[in-house]
């Protein structure tokens, strides 16, 4: 019985830590989008090279299922 309490709770920890390394991920998605919508408000970034922007909704949705 303590063997599946050890594997549940190692379980547990590893599910806890999975889940907080999706957020810090989303969060650089965040900050890295705000930045490049800033960009292409200036005029620092045109439409034209949208690539940048399509990896970051990419790997934001990417994330978005990893937490489901």
């Amino acid at each position: 019985m303590v063997k599946n309490d050890d594997f549940l709770e190692y379980q547990i920890e590893k599910a806890l830590e999975r889940s907080e390394t999706v957020e810090e991920y989303q969060k650089i998605i965040r900050i890295a989008l705000g930045k490049w919508l800033s960009n292409l408000q200036s005029g620092e970034i045109k439409l034209t090279s949208v690539s940048d922007l399509k990896v970051l909704i990419e790997a934001d949705l990417m994330l978005k299922e990893i937490e489901e």
